[in-house]
């Protein structure tokens, strides 16, 4: 059986999406799609900006030194592919190299996990164009509900069992946010996966390893909040 392959769009967000998957049984592999090291020019570096980074390259290498760290914690080890974020870039990035270049990484047959982009961030939407053109070539492939921007609006009733606040429903904005892949959510099945306590805690700790992404991820997203990372949802397409 292949090892199955979490695509990350960013180094973090396969911690932050997919702590089950990382510290269960059987191999996994993070592959960080977006963790190209920039070059001195080139596109608005907002991020890097935000969160007090003075020099991308520098903190592109401290991102990845984190992503170790963190997933470390559960005995995986990542691998970096060289494309870069839209911050460090002026045009956009076609889907075709993305999807040769992940191939490469990727055991034949292998299982993908992809970010179903719940929030139509252009990185992680581009991710999941491309883990869709790998499942055109036989790959099985689950989408992830991509923390933190899946829940913004926080996390459905169906996750959660919980109601959500009068006048809200997330939901919508999943239905949304997965047609534009062509994609119907009350046609898929949704595995839902709620970490117990200690399990909570050590992803509390990984998250936590970020250490140059957490106060942003904190103050935009809550995720130092249980109910953020207790809940992982994904969809195993069909074939």
């Amino acid at each position: 059986m292949p090892a199955a392959a979490i695509l990350s769009p960013h180094p973090d967000d396969a911690v932050l999406s997919l702590w089950h998957a990382l510290a269960g049984p059987g191999e996994v592999r993070v592959i960080n799609v977006l963790a190209g090291v920039p070059g001195p020019a080139g596109g608005s570096r907002w991020w890097d900006r935000l969160t007090g980074a003075a020099d991308s390259a520098a903190r592109m290498r401290e991102r990845h030194a984190e992503d170790g760290r963190a997933l470390a914690l559960a005995g995986r080890v990542p691998a970096h592919l060289p494309f870069l974020e839209d911050q460090y870039r002026d045009e956009p990035l076609a889907v075709g190299p993305v999807t040769e270049g992940i191939a490469a990484a990727l055991d034949p047959g292998a299982p993908v996990l992809a970010p179903a982009a719940l929030s139509g961030h252009a990185g992680h939407a581009l991710v999941r164009a491309a883990a869709l053109a790998l499942r055109a070539r036989g790959h099985p492939v689950s989408l992830y509900a991509d923390v933190p921007h899946a829940t913004v609006f926080g996390w459905p009733e169906f996750v959660t069992g919980r109601r959500a606040p009068a006048g809200l429903d997330p939901a919508a904005h999943w239905e949304h946010q997965l047609a534009t892949a062509g994609l119907e959510l009350s046609e898929l099945r949704t595995e839902v996966h709620v970490l117990p306590a200690e399990a909570l805690e050590r992803k509390r700790a990984a998250v936590r390893a970020y250490a140059t992404q957490w106060p942003v991820l904190d103050a935009a997203w809550g995720v130092s909040r249980p109910e953020v990372l207790r809940y992982e949802a994904l969809w195993p397409l069909p074939a």
